[in-house]
């Protein structure tokens, strides 16, 4: 008896479909994405340096907060660039840069959110200079922006390493009843200041407490969620243990190499596709021939174009001179 796929449609089952072909899941190796977020003195910058150093080898740091991470240079060796605006493309530029890293730090990627010229600034920008003022054209903007921020979002997603990002969390104040009797205001952490669920995007989530502990609020490595630690290199090494168990699925920098690769042909830029599209890689960070950030499956794409034309040149070329001949 035909099995459903099998069955012709006229007798009532699934017309074969050749796009959509269904395997057997395995544990894919890849690395790890993680989000510290936390009030200010919860010691996110630090927690998340430890966290890197259990992670790689080499560490790049991108510093937003005026060049803080360097007063832990004495603890953890890494490398560092500062910025000091913060446009997603900036962000892209700067993943690009730091793809030959084994794990990148992200210090703070709330800047990137609401800092100056970060997404929630452009909006705010272009909706106010446009007629009718900022609570009129929001919606258009985002829609406008979006793309940007999807952009800088799945660069840090398909960075070749492990990313490490900190969020700051809004400073609140709540009315709690002291030992006294008196009621007084007392300082609470906040949401934290970024796009919302961003968590869904990650692998791992923490937030610092004022006590410099860590609070795991998810994570897809077993044996960590809901738990308090106090080691960050523990949670990192664990982390990593993880993260390297399976097939590796993992974006890999030699994937730019290769395709900068001027003697590249047309039958390797098609198989290096393949793998990126394997690896879930399209998405990373490169630059066009402008020294603009676009993305990885771009790059390609634009060179398989270019080297399948100058093939076909080639080859009405030679079939020109073969017919004088």
């Amino acid at each position: 008896m035909a099995t459903a796929a099998e069955a012709p449609a006229s007798a009532g089952g699934l017309v074969p479909h050749t796009h959509f072909q269904f395997a057997a899941a395995e544990k894919e190796a890849r690395p790890v994405r993680a989000l510290l977020d936390g009030p200010p003195g919860s010691g996110r910058t630090l927690t998340a340096l430890r966290m890197a150093s259990a992670l790689g080898e080499t560490v790049a740091v991108i510093d937003t907060e005026r060049g803080k991470s360097k007063q832990y240079a004495d603890q953890v060796a890494f490398d560092v660039i500062e910025m000091e605006t913060f446009d997603p493309r900036e962000l892209c530029l700067a993943l690009y840069a730091a793809a030959h890293y084994d794990v990148v730090v992200l210090d703070c990627w709330s800047a990137f959110w609401a800092g100056p010229e970060g997404i929630r600034d452009q909006v705010g920008k272009k909706a106010a200079g446009m007629r009718g003022g900022a609570a009129a054209n929001k919606d258009a903007v985002w829609q406008e922006i979006r793309p940007l921020e999807r952009q800088s979002l799945d660069a840090v997603l398909a960075f070749p390493g492990h990313v490490v990002a900190t969020l700051r969390n809004r400073v609140e104040f709540v009315l709690e009843t002291d030992a006294q009797g008196r009621t007084v205001p007392t300082r609470a952490a906040g949401r934290a200041e970024a796009r919302d669920g961003l968590e869904y995007e990650v692998d791992f989530t923490g937030s610092l407490l004022p006590t410099h502990e860590l609070l795991v609020t998810k994570s897809n490595a077993p044996g960590l969620s809901n738990e308090l630690f106090t080691d960050p290199v523990a949670v990192g090494k664990q982390l990593r243990a993880w993260a390297e168990t399976g097939i590796d699925r993992a974006p890999r920098v030699d994937f730019l190499r290769r395709a900068y690769d001027g003697t590249a042909t047309y039958e390797a830029l098609s198989e290096l596709a393949q793998e990126i599209q394997a690896c879930r890689a399209s998405k990373m960070a490169a630059l066009d021939p402008a020294g603009n950030p676009t993305t990885l499956g771009d790059v390609v794409s634009v060179r398989m174009a270019g080297q399948y034309a100058r093939s076909q040149r080639e080859a009405k070329a030679a079939a020109r001179q073969q017919g004088a001949a």
